[in-house]
């Protein structure tokens, strides 16, 4: 599901990195963008060197929780690819 929010938002991520649970979203935008914007969405995310955010669910994520981060994550990033947009105009 990540690949595919980076594969939409280009101009907001770079790729996901990591495995298993264990992930980071390689970000184009400032990661403490990100990371504030995910806060409001009520999404729990760490920075990372690099300016990456780390994504650490708990072992016993069920997919419906799964799916309901990835569309979470979604909307992060339209909102930071909006106020990209607003800036740059």
């Amino acid at each position: 599901g990540l690949e595919g929010v980076v594969a939409s938002h280009p101009e907001v991520f770079e790729g996901v990195r990591g495995a298993g649970l264990m992930v980071g979203l390689m970000c184009r935008a400032s990661n403490m963008d990100v990371l504030s914007a995910a806060y409001d969405a009520q999404l729990i995310t760490v920075p990372a060197a690099d300016n990456v955010i780390r994504i650490l669910p708990p072992l016993t994520i069920t997919d419906a929780e799964i799916s309901e981060a990835v569309s979470r994550i979604e909307s992060v990033a339209v909102q930071i690819a909006s106020a990209q947009a607003k800036v740059e105009v």
